[in-house]
């Protein structure tokens, strides 16, 4: 008995010691991290004279222009672990940009015919992240998204117009690996596709918090085929990989790196990294535009995320959860050729914050957010 009471003893010391790490940890990263004097929280969902909003979506995290150039596909994010205890339901919808209206989108199941045979879903429950879409050989539309619920699955649809209006069929999915834990797909014309595995489902919160200091490596890139299922691409490691997309001609495969807070620019050919281009903000998706690139980032700290527009936010300064995360966020334009940079637009105090992807559709230039109820636009040619 006298030893069970000692080995408890050293247990509850151990915890009371990992707690105050912890703390510490906090502490330490609010200090060197923490953005506060930029943030004003947003009330309602109006534009501003920067910006116009697109309201009544959930957390639009990904966005991809349909071929009509028209419609945007927005991918309605939930959230994950371990920046929530479970993962949350999310939804599939388009904005109209003539009319900045939120249409719903209607989903068909069929056979499993573009995924892995051993893959199987019995209904239409996602809970999106990033998404791509590209033509296939045959001439017909795919779209691929990141799928966390009820499993972690890549999901494949074939893209639909009749007669103005677009729709989903199911064509099948992908099982993710074992600890296989993705942020951002790119498919190829051939079906097959690359996804970004951004860390260990099994990490906790408080690793998370470390390695978005430390800059260690977390994850990497896979490639996935029907005949091969997935591989590792070689020398893609990095420090929380988030959005990948490929160039037109599929030689060249983009990656960010959010804690390495850099773009890189991969030859898929040679196996290696040619550019990178380093910014102070946390870059999230990328989108392609002819000759250039766009990378949406966030433009604070990862710290600020958590006490403005997370866990924290609610539970320890018991602030309410906002309908909009506040935090400055800015917009890259590189060359896809070397990744120099054209332009770049920082915004805060607006009406949006916290944008994950910037989006080109006819000379405007849209924003999603994985923390907000709005789409938010602004005029190129004003900038």
């Amino acid at each position: 008995m006298v030893i069970f009471y000692k080995a408890l003893r050293y247990i509850v010391i151990a915890i009371i010691c990992l707690f105050l790490a912890f703390i510490a940890l906090l502490a330490y990263l609010f200090v060197t991290q923490a953005n506060i004097e930029q943030v004003n929280y947003i009330e309602g969902c109006e534009s501003d004279e920067t910006l116009t909003v697109y309201c009544d979506f959930q957390n639009p995290e990904d966005l991809a222009v349909l071929p009509d150039d028209r419609h945007i596909l927005v991918s309605e994010f939930g959230a994950i672990i371990p920046l929530s205890p479970v993962n949350i339901q999310g939804n599939l919808s388009l904005l109209d940009t003539t009319d900045g209206s939120k249409k719903n989108l209607k989903i068909e199941m069929s056979d499993n015919d573009w995924g892995d045979s051993k893959c199987e879903r019995e209904n239409m429950i996602f809970s999106p992240h990033g998404i791509d879409i590209n033509q296939r050989v045959d001439g017909s539309y795919q779209l691929a998204i990141v799928n966390h619920m009820p499993t972690e699955t890549i999901e494949l649809f074939e893209l639909r117009e009749i007669n103005d209006i677009w729709s989903l069929t199911w064509r099948g999915c992908v099982d993710a690996p074992a600890n296989g834990y993705f942020n951002d797909v790119a498919l190829k014309s051939n079906g097959s596709f690359y996804v970004s595995q951004m860390y260990d489902k099994n990490i906790s919160l408080f690793m998370l918090a470390v390695l978005d200091n430390t800059k260690e490596d977390t994850g990497f890139v896979y490639h996935w085929t029907r005949q091969n299922g997935f591989e590792r691409l070689n020398n893609t490691d990095g420090a929380f990989p988030n959005g990948v997309e490929l160039s037109e001609d599929e030689s060249n495969l983009f990656i960010n790196y959010a804690f390495g807070n850099k773009t890189s620019k991969y030859n898929l050919m040679s196996e290696s990294i040619e550019a990178s281009f380093t910014m102070n903000g946390i870059p999230d998706n990328i989108t392609i535009d002819g000759d250039y690139l766009w990378v949406g980032a966030q433009d604070h700290s990862g710290l600020d995320s958590l006490i403005y527009c997370g866990v924290f936010a609610k539970d320890v300064f018991e602030d309410p959860m906002t309908n909009q995360c506040p935090l400055p966020f800015a917009a890259y334009q590189f060359k896809q050729s070397d990744l120099s940079l054209v332009n770049s637009y920082k915004y805060s105090n607006t009406v949006m914050g916290t944008v994950t992807v910037a989006l080109s559709v006819n000379g405007k230039l849209y924003f999603g957010t994985y923390h907000g109820d709005r789409i938010a636009s602004v005029e190129l040619s004003k900038e």
